[in-house]
């Protein structure tokens, strides 16, 4: 199976560590090809948000400058067949003018894919443990998927709903796990909203695996096909978990999953590398 890494982070985000330069040497032997998506913060800057940490708009057109040049680096190296593409990663909010920003910013850059995830829940980064303060777990995690739910009629154009299920990283719970079970109608939603939609489905593995296996088997019960792998890497850590992702989708029924390239998802079929 080719392996393509859909959501990858670098220097450029916030929380990324390494420049695209070193991705590309870290991807060597791992990867046939991966998405830098560096965090575009707009609900931070103006979707009335607020983080535990300081946030740095994004450089957008250093961005684009630094993996133009990379990419010729490759494309120059006759030794290097790596694929290396360009996206972002957009984080919705619910009010404010980040929306618009979004929809203005990919009409001026050529991405290879924009990513729609939701970091921010009722104006706060959900991160952290000090946004459950005085929360029930059925209240935060309903208010989350309310959230992301919402973020599906996004007027910003986007290709893949990411992380679903971010909001257990900082959950100060027992028990974590979002479950579909718990909130079968949102689920439900959500599920039929990316269909509907037609947009791609994000299995992301950067820390647990979001959305959960049996989330991932209503998506297919549902008729949902379009999935992708997103290992999220901050520190270099391209398709590390690749092969987890494919006896996952595999076992539910999925054929393959999607890149993009130029908007347009890439279908790579399991278990064959042709």
């Amino acid at each position: 199976m080719k392996k393509f890494d859909a959501h990858v982070h670098s220097v450029f985000s916030h929380d990324g560590k390494l420049p695209i330069e070193e991705l590309v040497r870290c991807a060597a032997g791992k990867a046939d090809g991966f998405c830098v998506t560096d965090h575009c913060d707009f609900d931070l800057q103006y979707g009335e948000c607020k983080a535990n940490f300081k946030c740095d708009p994004l450089d957008v057109e250093a961005y684009y400058k630094n993996f133009v040049l990379t990419k010729k680096a490759i494309k120059d190296d006759k030794n290097n067949s790596l694929t290396l593409l360009f996206g972002i990663e957009a984080g919705f909010s619910a009010k404010g003018d980040a929306n618009k920003r979004y929809e203005d910013l990919i009409c001026r850059y050529p991405f290879d894919e924009v990513i729609n995830s939701v970091h921010c829940v009722g104006g706060k980064e959900a991160y952290f443990r000090d946004w459950f303060y005085f929360k029930s777990k059925k209240r935060a995690y309903g208010e989350y998927l309310e959230t992301v739910l919402d973020s599906l009629d996004a007027p910003y154009p986007y290709d893949v709903v990411a992380h679903i299920g971010y909001i257990t990283h900082g959950a100060p719970y027992r028990d974590k796990e979002l479950r579909y079970e718990d909130f079968p109608d949102l689920f439900d939603a959500i599920l039929k909203g990316i269909i509907a939609r037609g947009k791609t489905l994000e299995i992301n593995f950067h820390h647990d695996v979001h959305p959960s296996e049996d989330v991932l088997r209503r998506y297919f019960e549902l008729g949902g096909r379009d999935i992708c792998y997103g290992g999220d890497s901050h520190r270099g850590e391209i398709c590390a978990r690749i092969d987890e992702f494919e006896k996952l989708a595999s076992g539910i029924g999925f054929e393959g999953y999607n890149h993009f390239e130029g908007r347009v998802p890439v279908f790579v079929p399991f278990g064959r590398d042709d």
